[in-house]
């Protein structure tokens, strides 16, 4: 194995182990040496990766919000071509994640508030999940500057109404069955989108 494979997988490693720790301590009560610990590495491989705790929370958070669009898109763009099956696959994956209660908590919760570059990381995955939302409905190209900022505006609050019930679903653990989360996020993104 090379050099750089090596450092790739130390900072995988040092990545697992911080959703481990931020997902169950919290990013607050986080230290290096209990990340190092968990990743099986040593101080100085988690300076070399990554210059603070906070730069390892803002790749974490990426490297989770990352595959959960990535998995949004591909089991949207394999369903059925109609607003509901788009949905209900969207819908279904999303919560499928949610399921990882530890990656659960750095995509929803950890990651906000930290500062003003964490927020800006944040705010970048916000706007790539709400242009996946929009795009679940076919519809017409926009014209106006005004258009374009409504239908942002909608997207933004759609993601702002999935992450408040994934949230509030994780953190009640899961309370509610799958479908019937589903179904009420379905009913707020098709009364939206239609």
């Amino acid at each position: 194995m090379g050099q750089a494979q090596r450092e790739q997988a130390r900072r995988a490693a040092l990545i697992n182990a911080a959703t481990e720790v931020f997902g169950t301590v919290g990013f607050r009560r986080a230290t290096v040496r209990s990340v190092c610990r968990l990743a099986r590495l040593n101080d100085r491989y988690f300076y070399a990766a990554f210059e603070n705790l906070e730069r390892l929370l803002r790749a974490t958070y990426a490297h989770h919000a990352q595959a959960l669009l990535e998995q949004l898109q591909t089991a949207i763009a394999e369903s059925t071509p109609t607003l509901d099956a788009r949905l209900d696959a969207g819908l279904h994956t999303f919560f499928a994640f949610l399921r990882h209660p530890c990656a659960a908590r750095v995509l929803l919760l950890e990651v906000m508030g930290v500062s003003p570059e964490t927020d800006l990381t944040y705010q970048r995955y916000i706007f790539e999940f709400s242009k996946v939302i929009l795009g679940m409905a076919d519809v017409p190209p926009l014209h106006s500057e005004e258009a374009h900022a409504q239908a942002r505006i909608v997207g933004l609050a759609l993601v702002g109404a999935m992450t408040n019930a994934g949230t509030a679903w994780v953190l009640t653990g899961y309370q509610d069955t799958e479908a019937c989360m589903v179904a009420s996020c379905r009913r707020v993104l098709r009364g939206a989108l239609v």
